[in-house]
């Protein structure tokens, strides 16, 4: 496993060794390409890669007409770029029965004020998952869409405002987002069962990405009329 902050990678490994498990924790940082070309060196020794999970990501608080471009390119570094050059780099290793997890985001199919870049990138990554899917299906390497609902995390606190400074807030929706551990349990038995795609998200908000493809000016609209707080 990997991950950028050293608290989150010694959580992690703690959590894989408890039950039982052996786990190495490896330093990277998705906006530093020669930071993933480590982690990928590192663990290219160690044989065919069964499951490559990409869990990282960056969303943000802030309108289009306030954020800078650096935020914009901050979030496809880490969202798409990243995930794009650290696939690339193990793919070899996938061949012949290893999957590819991607967690992905209603944003995907929904998009909400404030959180145009992020937006944007979870579409992105759909648009380069599913193509890689068709590529590498001769190859026997899989690849599962996973599409969340709110989940209760700190991804809303470690937002990205205008001018670049953490948000530094818990949604509502995230404090009362699903459970992670229960979420994770779902993850695994959708990729243990070849499945493609999986939409994990309260009703309500899988009644939302219905709306969008069904009938997109109501959700257009719907979108419009719903109350936005300014952001401070």
């Amino acid at each position: 496993m990997s991950a950028g902050r050293a608290g989150g990678r010694a959580g992690g490994a703690r959590a894989i060794a408890e039950p039982g498990g052996a786990a190495r924790a490896l330093p990277m940082d998705l906006a530093d390409p020669a930071s993933i070309a480590a982690a990928a060196e590192a663990v290219r020794g160690e044989g065919r890669i069964d499951y490559l999970v990409h869990n990282a990501g960056q969303t943000q608080r802030a309108l289009v007409a306030d954020a800078g471009i650096e935020i914009y390119r901050r979030l496809f570094e880490v969202n798409f770029f990243g995930p794009l050059a650290l696939t690339r780099a193990v793919l070899p290793a996938l061949a012949g029965g290893g999957r590819i997890v991607v967690i992905s985001s209603i944003a995907a199919y929904y998009s909400s004020p404030y959180r145009s870049g992020y937006n944007a990138s979870k579409k992105a990554l759909h648009g380069l998952f599913d193509a890689l899917r068709a590529e590498a299906h001769r190859d026997g390497i899989g690849v599962l869409l996973v599409v969340l609902g709110s989940v209760r995390t700190r991804v809303s606190v470690n937002a990205l405002r205008g001018d670049g400074s953490p948000y530094g807030r818990m949604d509502p929706a995230m404090a009362a987002g699903m459970d992670p551990a229960r979420v994770a349990r779902r993850i695994l038995r959708a990729a243990a069962a070849g499945r493609e795609e999986i939409a994990i998200a309260p009703p309500g908000q899988r009644w939302l990405m219905w709306r969008k493809a069904w009938f997109p000016r109501l959700a257009s609209r719907a979108v419009r009329l719903r109350p936005h707080r300014p952001l401070r």
